[in-house]
């Protein structure tokens, strides 16, 4: 896994992840199995439900009972069925997954548990398919958009926001484990600060990717 921070700060309660000081940009890399890891902090700014009716017929061989049933049938109200459900994606499930073990983390640090907030889930889920369609890794566009953008642009106005990426793992416990072993990540998780989480996951063949937003309201 190749390890790298980029990170960035401009205000509190977001801490600066990755750097000592909390207030310098930097880069820095380490090798361990292929997998790619980076940080932000900063600020400014179910399973698919299916109803099924059953029905059965026993045999009549003078069809007399048939055709009564068959009129009675016509004449009874038929109940609807209710429309399926769509399946909930792999990429989804994942996304709810990381929600769960962060909030494990933070409990045992003593930090109250994030709550899912849709619209900082989209610039997560916006984030990571960004990625994997244009195979880049960074969390800032090449135009320029950070994750603060991204949230102001589905609707959430952060006061303070921090983000994680992560390009390689399987499934979200390594993710998760990856992000817990390096200082800067580490730090988003487990502040206390903030209040809202999204994350967005991208299974393309080039990846996988994954982002984790974190965000208080301005």
């Amino acid at each position: 896994m190749h390890l790298d921070h980029d990170d960035a700060q401009s205000r509190t309660p977001a801490p600066e992840a990755g750097a000592a000081d909390g207030e310098r940009r930097g880069r820095h890399g380490r090798s361990t199995r292929g997998r790619r890891v980076r940080v932000l902090a900063g600020g400014v700014v179910a399973a698919a439900v299916v109803a099924s009716v059953g029905t059965y017929a026993l045999a009549n061989p003078s069809g007399a009972d048939d055709r009564r049933e068959d009129a009675a049938a016509d004449a009874a109200p038929r109940a609807k069925t209710p429309p399926k459900r769509p399946a909930v994606s792999k990429s989804a499930k994942y996304a709810k997954q990381l929600l769960v073990l962060v909030n494990k983390e933070r409990a045992k640090a003593g930090c109250r548990a994030l709550r899912l907030d849709r619209r900082v889930q989209t610039a997560a889920m916006a984030h990571a398919k960004d990625m994997a369609a244009r195979n880049y890794y960074d969390h800032t566009s090449p135009e320029g958009v950070s994750a603060g953008d991204r949230m102001r642009k589905a609707g959430y106005s952060a006061g303070a926001w921090g983000e994680n990426i992560h390009k390689g793992p399987k499934g979200p416990k390594t993710a998760m484990r990856d992000w817990m072993r390096s200082a800067g990540h580490r730090k988003n998780i487990l502040n206390c600060s903030y209040k809202d989480f999204g994350a967005g996951v991208s299974l393309k063949a080039n990846g996988p990717w994954w982002v984790q937003n974190f965000a208080t309201k301005r």
